[in-house]
């Protein structure tokens, strides 16, 4: 299982070497590189979390090819023997070579930084680099060696933050914001997968509260905390975090037999590094390293020389077993064919709406919702297909049931997109009021951008609220403009035509 876990990680590592080289398009129009994935985020995350099962593998390949290996006297098995040796050898070492080429391109310093302490604790670990260190070394150089490395560590640090400076000050507001929802909701959190749904009604409550602070350059729409930790905490509250952690200190806190301890190693030092990477990211939102998780939790439980056995000292008859075998296979094929068919269900869903994106890109909206519709019931509690619908549903005027859309959209996911489409949807059917709460609140939601303050402006000038228009027109012409495009400029063109169309032009 774990080879085979390196060999997605190779063919990941050489897809994305060769989209660097031009042979592959990328996932994202704004990234070269993407692997399999949809950005390089979770690209160097899932490369991260194969790289130390790569890196133990081949330095405990002894290890590994002694316990793979069959009965070594026996010359039937002499082939597959010698199958085993070069595929523990050579494997890995691929995937290694792999992955460090093409990680620097990810220019994930979340990757770097997991990929650099697994790798450093696991030929510390191997080769007892420390022990060996510390035994020839005087108290004195001790204390130097560990201070050296305390400031290369620190120096390394800040040079990963003003790497990406603007990224990284962006993180730090969105951990500030979360905070803020801890301490709403700190006992069972704001519901498991919940985050999208209410962080950014956190985040424009800050900006009503706080004004337009320096900390709106770097604010954005929302979907995770690129702090899996801190999310956790958020979705899940104290009690849901005192139960995870109890639960893995159970699986990890089993000792594994002696000549397993190496694979041990593995497995922990492969969980530490997600573990790195999810301080700054978002890695258990990604199904493949989620899976990655899964494996390497459920080899760490299968290692676990005290394993609770219940029913040990029960003894129970032939017929019941045979009930309880009948009872568990027709559980597990009812379950198995139920799973299918939903699965079936939620690919068809998934196609219906890819049609339904392509047909609203050719502005074919009529076709676009027909498609949406038939998607709806199995996508019904998808925060993003909601919103792509409710906005197809407003373009082409359909307004009641856009909003009607848009609002159910809000219970899974909230964005400045789903709320100024609601805005829209309320001032053509001319309820002002409404549209007016759901301008500001996209306009709190993001203060940098001039897109909702233009769309207030708009309906005060449309609605005959003359005075808010204006005051409107003139707070955007004097807005900062983080960057430039010819979109701003209209901006700024349309709301002189405002003021001028009101003679109060200076």
């Amino acid at each position: 299982m774990l080879l085979a876990i390196v060999i997605s990680g190779t063919i990941q590592a050489v897809y994305g070497n060769l989209q660097l080289l031009g042979y592959f398009p990328s996932n994202h129009s704004g990234f070269k590189l993407t692997g399999g994935f949809f950005n390089p985020g979770p690209y160097a995350g899932f490369l991260v979390s194969v790289f130390p099962i790569a890196l133990g593998l081949y330095l405990f390949k002894e290890e590994v090819v002694n316990r793979l290996q069959f009965d070594m006297e026996n010359k039937r098995f002499l082939h597959v023997n010698t199958f085993i040796k070069y595929a523990v050898e050579y494997i890995p070492l691929i995937g290694i070579i792999s992955i460090i080429l093409v990680i620097p391109a990810t220019q994930s310093r979340a990757s770097w930084l997991a990929l650099t302490i697994s790798s450093s604790l696991l030929l510390v670990l191997r080769y007892e680099i420390l022990k060996k260190l510390f035994n020839h070394l005087s108290k004195l150089k001790k204390v130097v060696l560990v201070t050296t490395v305390i400031l290369i560590i620190g120096v390394s640090l800040l040079g990963v933050y003003h790497f990406k400076k603007g990224s990284s000050d962006g993180r730090l507001f969105i951990w500030k914001v979360s905070t803020k929802m801890i301490n709403d909701n700190p006992l069972f959190g704001v519901g498991f997968d919940r985050f999208k749904a209410h962080y950014m009604d956190y985040q424009a409550n800050y900006f009503a509260i706080n004004g337009e602070t320096q900390e709106a350059l770097v604010a954005d729409n929302t979907y995770y905390a690129f702090n899996e930790f801190i999310q956790f905490v958020v979705e899940n509250g104290v009690i849901g975090v005192f139960l995870f952690i109890s639960v893995l200190y159970v699986i990890i806190k089993f000792s594994s037999a002696k000549e397993n301890n190496y694979l041990s190693t593995i497995l922990k030092t492969s969980l530490l590094s997600i573990g790195v990477f999810a301080f700054f990211s978002y890695p258990v939102q990604i199904l493949p390293i989620k899976l990655i998780i899964v494996v390497l939790l459920a080899a760490l439980s299968k290692l676990g020389q005290n394993k609770i056995k219940p029913f040990i000292n029960f003894k129970i008859g032939t017929r019941i077993k045979l009930t309880l075998k009948a009872f568990v296979i027709g559980g597990v094929l009812t379950t198995t064919i139920f799973s299918f068919k939903y699965i079936y269900k939620l690919n068809t869903g998934f196609k219906n709406w890819q049609l339904a994106l392509n047909s609203y890109q050719y502005s074919d909206y009529e076709s676009a919702i027909q498609e949406y519709e038939a998607a709806y019931p199995e996508l019904k509690n998808n925060g993003e297909f909601l919103m792509n619908y409710g906005k197809a549903l407003s373009i082409y005027k359909q307004d009641k049931k856009a909003i009607q859309i848009l609002e159910k959209a809000k219970t899974h996911l909230n964005t400045t997109i789903i709320e100024t489409t609601l805005g829209d949807a309320y001032k053509n059917i001319k309820q002002y009021n409404e549209a007016e709460i759901a301008y500001k609140h996209a306009a709190n939601m993001i203060p940098s951008r001039f897109y909702p303050p233009y769309l207030l402006a708009k309906l005060y000038d449309e609605s005959g609220q003359k005075e808010k228009a204006l005051v409107m027109a003139k707070t955007i012409l004097e807005k900062e403009v983080k960057i430039p495009s010819t979109a701003i400029k209209e901006i700024q063109q349309e709301m002189k035509h405002v003021i001028t169309k009101n003679k109060l032009f200076n």
